[in-house]
């Protein structure tokens, strides 16, 4: 229900936004909470000058070139991108394979849900409906489902998020530690605090309370964070 995919934001923003960050710190591989790789793609288009919506291509009559070709309301994949993600499939050794709806929106949303579990007990917000506001009303997350917290309480649950997340963790571990085509990642390490709240599944709470805020609450009691609310 998301308004638009990854890769449709990125043409819209500009392609070039990290990449001329990287080029600045004079680090192509550095990673950040706010970006990441890979970056093999988004490198290349960016060299091409391909940035997405604000670079017009008159030579193939494109109003924005970047991951698509976009003609005025209508867009579609550039197939000069099809072709430069077979080379980086070949180069790293990926062999293609299916990949479901459900695998997708896990890899897509439950590292978003664990980064937000991770905001709260660092104690950068209070609780977890800041989040979910945020979410919502300035990054187009569907209301029907409440905001990434409240999707993982009431929708998925945490245990199956912790489980799933344990899975691609190790996935990953196992890619970036024996092939150095990948870089290190730490997005599906589960947080402590959603450790936590999956030990606590099932636990009934008052109404207009979180099953997430209660266990926050005494989380906070033994756990150290860097943010102004870690001691509320």
């Amino acid at each position: 229900g998301m308004a638009m995919g990854p890769m449709a934001l990125g043409d819209l923003v500009g392609q070039e936004l990290f990449w001329k960050q990287r080029k600045a710190a004079g680090d192509m591989n550095k990673q950040t909470k706010t970006y990441f790789g890979p970056y093999e793609l988004t490198d290349w288009l960016c060299e091409l000058g391909r940035f997405g919506m604000k670079t017009p291509d008159p030579s193939i009559k494109a109003d924005g070139r970047g991951v698509f070709i976009h003609r005025g309301r209508d867009k579609f994949v550039d197939p000069e991108v099809v072709a430069k993600l077979d080379e980086v499939r070949k180069a790293k050794g990926v062999t293609p394979r299916p990949v479901s709806d459900e695998e997708i929106v896990e890899r897509l949303f439950y590292p978003l849900i664990n980064e937000g579990f991770k905001i709260l007990e660092e104690g950068f917000v209070a609780r977890s409906s800041d989040i979910d506001l945020a979410y919502i009303y300035g990054y187009g997350f569907p209301p029907s489902k409440g905001g990434p917290m409240f999707f993982a309480e009431n929708y998925v649950g945490f245990q199956k998020i912790l489980e799933r997340l344990k899975v691609y963790d190790a996935q990953a571990k196992e890619r970036y530690t024996k092939n150095s085509a990948y870089l290190p990642i730490d997005y599906f390490v589960p947080s402590k605090l959603l450790e936590a709240c999956a030990a606590k599944q099932g636990t009934k709470v008052f109404p207009g309370q979180t099953l997430i805020d209660v266990v926050l609450k005494d989380f906070r009691k033994s756990h150290d964070g860097a943010g102004p609310f870690s001691k509320l």
